[in-house]
């Protein structure tokens, strides 16, 4: 009963009219947020304009409801666009074999074993990595043009040798995080050095190279200027340079861009959704060996 009673004669709360102060780190917060949201919303208003410009048969350079029409899927869907989408797809394809594969091997040996000089091999392979092609562009095509060799192979090889340096350092920096007792058991067990490599470091080390792999496939697929430079048959040349066919000096195709531009993204996308399992598996395997 005292309970009661005491409770019954608690005054009701009224509330004393300061204004309410945040803490600092919650107006950095708030103004983080807000930065956030802006710089989203400027990057949100092209890809609309994508979405609608590819929807619109009288599309502009301007933001507009679209007339709505399938007529710029259906020109974007020609055979010499979609024969252009497959050579990107061949192109990124042997670029990203040709830079992760001999990065996984070379990354092993960086992490592993003990190399004369290591770190300055490591150095100049992250400065490598930040040199741009563009400089060395013309005697590559001086050297190409001599042998004969401006076709979509050497071209390909080329996209992939520009990627494996930081290729090489991603896939490094995922086989430092496996501990060395998982080798120095498999050792015990008579493994040899290969066996070791393609049962124990690569399947744990599958999300930094996949990381990698989709790296050197996206720096391949968006390349312009190797394959226009390289590539001298109009047949071979991929998507970047069809893209680049659609604007004139006089006037710009707005609607099929767009529509050609949607379908050139389905690629990295699928390519994204399928190794997202992989980076999941990563994760799931990290925190068990925790």
């Amino acid at each position: 009963m005292t309970g009661v009673a005491s409770l019954e004669k608690e005054k009701p709360y009224k509330p004393s009219g300061r204004p309410v102060v945040l803490p600092k780190f919650g107006r950095v917060t708030i103004g983080v947020n807000i930065g956030t949201l802006f710089v989203a919303l400027m990057f949100s208003v092209p890809l609309l304009w994508l979405v609608l410009a590819a929807c619109d048969s009288q599309a502009t350079q301007e933001l507009q409801w679209p007339h709505f029409s399938t007529i710029n899927f259906q020109h974007a869907m020609a055979p010499d666009l979609m024969w252009a989408l497959l050579n990107s797809v061949i192109i990124s394809g042997i670029a990203t074999a040709v830079a992760t594969i001999p990065a996984f091997f070379g990354a092993y040996s960086f992490s592993r074993h003990r190399l004369p000089s290591k770190n300055v091999i490591l150095f100049s392979i992250l400065f490598l990595a930040g040199v741009p092609i563009s400089i060395l562009i013309i005697p590559i095509f001086e050297v190409f043009q001599s042998w004969n060799l401006l076709s979509l192979l050497p071209a390909s090889i080329i996209l992939g040798i520009t990627c494996l340096p930081f290729e090489l350092y991603i896939i490094k920096n995922a086989i430092d995080a496996i501990p060395l007792d998982l080798e120095e058991a498999a050792r015990i067990e008579k493994a040899s050095t290969l066996r070791i490599l393609f049962k124990i470091i690569l399947p744990i080390s599958l999300p930094g190279i996949a990381a990698a792999a989709i790296y050197g496939f996206i720096m391949s697929w968006g390349n312009f200027l190797i394959p226009i430079v390289l590539i001298s048959s109009s047949e071979q040349q991929p998507s970047p340079a069809q893209l680049f066919g659609f604007i004139s000096s006089v006037s710009c195709q707005y609607g099929t861009l767009a529509a050609y531009c949607i379908i050139y993204s389905f690629p990295v996308v699928a390519l994204y959704l399928a190794s997202s399992r992989i980076f999941t598996a990563g994760f799931k395997v990290s925190r068990t060996t925790r």
